[in-house]
């Protein structure tokens, strides 16, 4: 969290040896000063002074320097001094309060939005500054912040999809508020990922779910009105805009024979490739992502127990003869420190949740891009060959 202060800003020198007061408002090690003469209407007071004419704020002030007694009007001064601190701390506070992202851009706009009302009133009559129900808050600012909870709760997967998410919008409006965010953007948003980024509608079904999800959370947060929300069957509905219906990718029997009997060189990537386009096909459509974390431990009496990351349901699949030989392979070849059965994480290497997400996608991308050579080495150099093509497979019969 930033942290704000009333300080005398020594850096630079006014005349008669004098020097400005500000506030000086800190994010990550970086500060930036604020001068009390720019936020505060009555233009005849002087927030400059000398060296020793100054109180640096000690432990116990909470960041308030005050002029000392040898200043004319120093109780005046002070009191608008501390009001301004209070004005600034709550902003701060209510960023916390309702996870807003903090920026020195949209800091500033809040300082400066209502300057002290009365700078000769008493302290305690002063009204203290509360930030807006719907604050102008950015849509990727907002999306950072929905990734850091994510990365916090270890929620890799869900991560990596909000950061793609993020990624596309940064292209598309970097600079839009959340509250920008109406029918006429998504319509816009729609086209352009259709046109421009030549997007099927199934992407493009996921790109508008991920950002519907983060619209809700940003009216759970307060930051957009219920009124103002732009999804819905009478607004922009995903579901009667979008076919997001998959397609079927399975191939025939005939297509799976000609993979498995390829004879490739043992411990290549075009033959760990194959074994895993194989396993995911024998073992009833295992997703990669299982696959990846599947250990020895899992497979007790000849069965596989495992639990799907994605939707956390358990499957129970026995050893059959196909399965048994790709393992016994392994076994044979390999010895995975974390007791994984293929060789794809490491826990000496890959020791947090997102550097195992993150080689999962590695390994992933050099997996399919694999099974594009072998879908030619086949004869069928127009066949999308995929590890979802194997786990979609598996159902239209075993060898």
């Amino acid at each position: 969290m930033a942290t704000v202060a009333i300080v005398l800003k020594t850096t630079k020198k006014l005349s008669n040896d004098e020097y400005s007061v500000a506030l000086r408002v800190t994010q990550l090690r970086e500060p930036k000063y604020y001068p009390l003469s720019t936020l505060v209407t009555n233009q005849n007071l002087q927030f400059r002074c000398r060296k020793e004419h100054w109180r640096p704020a000690e432990k116990e002030d909470n960041g308030l320097g005050r002029f000392r007694k040898s200043v004319e009007g120093y109780k005046q001064l002070n009191e608008i001094l501390e009001t301004k601190l209070t004005h600034a701390q709550s902003i701060l506070s209510d960023y916390e309060r309702l996870r807003i992202p903090f920026s020195f851009e949209r800091f500033e706009q809040e300082l400066k939005r209502n300057p002290l009302i009365n700078e000769q009133v008493e302290p305690q009559s002063l009204a203290v500054h509360k930030v807006e129900s719907t604050p102008n808050v950015k849509l990727v600012d907002y999306y950072s912040e929905q990734i850091a909870i994510l990365d916090e709760q270890q929620r890799t997967g869900l991560s990596g999809l909000f950061l793609e998410n993020q990624r596309i919008l940064k292209k598309f409006r970097p600079d839009a508020l959340l509250t920008d965010v109406n029918f006429r953007f998504l319509e816009t948003f729609e086209y352009w990922l259709r046109n421009v980024r030549k997007n099927k509608d199934t992407t493009i079904s996921v790109k508008m779910r991920n950002l519907q999800r983060v619209m809700n959370l940003a009216i759970e947060d307060k930051l957009v009105k219920q009124e103002d929300y732009p999804f819905g069957e009478k607004k922009y509905s995903v579901n009667k805009r979008l076919d997001h219906s998959t397609k079927k990718i399975a191939i025939h029997t005939d297509k799976i024979g000609k993979l498995k009997a390829l004879e490739l060189e043992p411990g290549s990537s075009l033959h760990f490739a194959q074994h895993i386009f194989m396993f995911s096909y024998y073992s009833r459509g295992m997703n990669f992502i299982d696959i990846t974390f599947l250990k020895w431990t899992d497979m007790p009496d000849n069965i596989i127990n495992y639990v799907r990351r994605k939707t956390r349901g358990k499957f129970e699949i026995p050893v059959n003869p196909h399965i048994a030989t790709i393992l016994n392979y392994f076994m044979t070849n390999y010895s995975v420190p974390g007791g994984y059965v293929f060789p794809i994480l490491n826990d000496s290497i890959h020791i947090t949740p997102k550097q195992k997400y993150t080689r999962k996608k590695t390994a992933l991308k050099a997996v399919n891009d694999n099974l594009k050579k072998l879908a030619k080495l086949i004869g069928e150099p127009n066949l999308k060959l995929t590890t979802n093509v194997g786990r979609h497979s598996y159902a239209t019969g075993l060898n």
